[in-house]
């Protein structure tokens, strides 16, 4: 009997699905806020030798005045540093907070809802995170963050036909020959529009995925996905087949643009001649879909 609670109680553990619900990490505790950045979202930042790396955003971006308080979501031991807190749990989860000025030292034991520090000046967000065993989870999945609910569906804005030119993507028409890329652009809005300069801000979906219909009624291609960050962080070695070039995250008073790779190669050679739709579905957390399509023409 103990062993089969202590395998349901791992399996609860590592189930993405599985989550334990808490509240917010800012007043009121029981509210939706806006989010200006989530999980899985393109980062940047300058590495050792000067050049501009591409990351997979951690955690996700609550936006509140510089200031506001931050408070523990459950209770746990604190580590601090000079500008975050990480609150663990006896259960190997912990909660991470940037961008905060701490009132809490290490080695602390805190009470859920505790005041933990505020949000350091010209940072307008706390980035909050969890991790369950070590590894990166979602906290907008369903029955963590809570509550969260996402109102709008997202947008597939274009379907683009390029070719790979060097270092460079080189638009092409509908007519397809040879080994082409296919990139959707995709995005939703927050439930909850952040405050300016920030109220432009775009959010990724959940979920990117794509099939080929031939116009002729044969049957689609499978669906393939581009992108799935319901649940877990993406391998950084990953961020180059997710993200195409042109993609940015959002900033003050610029929204984001995410570009997705559908395919980096195509073989027009693997498709009979005719005509097809590029067929692209984004979905959020809630299952709603934006839907696009593009006609193109297979011309071997």
């Amino acid at each position: 009997m103990l062993r089969g609670a202590i395998v349901f109680a791992v399996i609860a553990l590592m189930a993405p699905g599985l989550a334990h619900a808490y509240g917010w990490p800012v007043k009121p505790f029981d509210r939706i806020h806006p989010i200006r950045g989530t999980f899985d979202d393109p980062r940047f930042h300058l590495a050792p030798d000067l050049t501009w790396k591409g990351s997979f955003h951690f955690g996700v971006d609550i936006s509140a005045p510089d200031g506001t308080p931050v408070y523990a979501v459950e209770p746990g031991t604190i580590v601090r540093g000079p500008d975050w807190v990480s609150l663990r749990r006896p259960n190997r989860r912990e909660f991470g907070y940037w961008h905060v000025r701490p009132i809490v030292s290490t080695g602390m034991h805190v009470r859920m809802h505790q005041l933990l520090g505020y949000i350091l000046p010209g940072w307008g967000h706390v980035h909050f995170a969890e991790t369950v065993a070590g590894r990166y989870r979602n906290p907008l999945r369903h029955g963590a963050l809570t509550p969260y609910r996402e109102l709008n569906a997202p947008v597939v804005a274009s379907i683009l036909v390029e070719r790979i030119d060097g270092h460079a993507l080189q638009v092409l028409g509908p007519d397809v020959n040879g080994t082409v890329a296919l990139v959707a652009d995709a995005y939703m809005l927050p439930s909850v529009a952040p405050d300016p300069p920030w109220n432009r801000a775009r959010l990724v979906p959940s979920v990117v995925r794509w099939r080929l219909i031939p116009e002729n009624g044969d049957p689609p291609t499978p669906w393939r996905t581009a992108a799935d960050f319901r649940y877990s962080l993406m391998r950084a070695s990953t961020y180059a087949n997710v993200y195409a070039p042109g993609t940015y995250q959002n900033k003050a008073n610029r929204p984001g643009d995410y570009r997705f790779w559908l395919t980096s190669s195509l073989d027009s050679v693997s498709l009979p001649n005719g005509a097809y739709w590029v067929d692209v579905q984004a979905s959020n957390l809630a299952g709603a879909v934006g839907e696009n399509m593009l006609a193109i023409t297979v011309a071997n």
